[in-house]
């Protein structure tokens, strides 16, 4: 998202990553990412509940996640410091300024993300789909 801050900032979309680990963790995040903008701590994981994401062992466990270890691992990315629940997963949300929902992913498996092309063209207008 880092790299793409600058796409969702023509289309006026605030990004907002909320994490379920403890504040303290927000500049290790940044350094490890690149992300400078807005960050959340929700270490209850009540945002993470009322939207629906799963947590636990089954989304870790995977022949496609496994393999997306080995491929980060071979790519020189190492795990840092374990910030919140590891068992839960995430996804991605867009709302509108009337609180309509324009886009929902929803993580099944460890690494398993939305397409950034989707999110852009979620918020952008003229990409969006008919109804959305």
């Amino acid at each position: 998202m880092a790299k793409s801050a600058s796409q969702f900032e023509k289309y006026n979309a605030n990004l907002v990553v909320i994490g379920s680990g403890k504040s303290r963790h927000f500049e290790e995040f940044r350094k490890k990412t690149g992300y400078k903008g807005r960050l959340l701590s929700d270490p209850s994981r009540k945002a993470f509940t009322m939207l629906g994401f799963s947590r636990g062992i089954t989304g870790l466990m995977s022949i496609k996640s496994i393999s997306r270890v080995f491929s980060a691992v071979k790519g020189g990315h190492k795990q840092g410091a374990i910030q919140g629940n590891t068992l839960q997963l995430g996804g991605a949300i867009i709302v509108d300024p009337s609180y309509t929902v324009d886009y929902f992913f929803a993580s099944k498996k460890a690494g398993d993300h939305p397409a950034v092309e989707d999110l852009i063209a979620a918020v952008d207008p003229k990409r969006r789909p008919a109804g959305g």
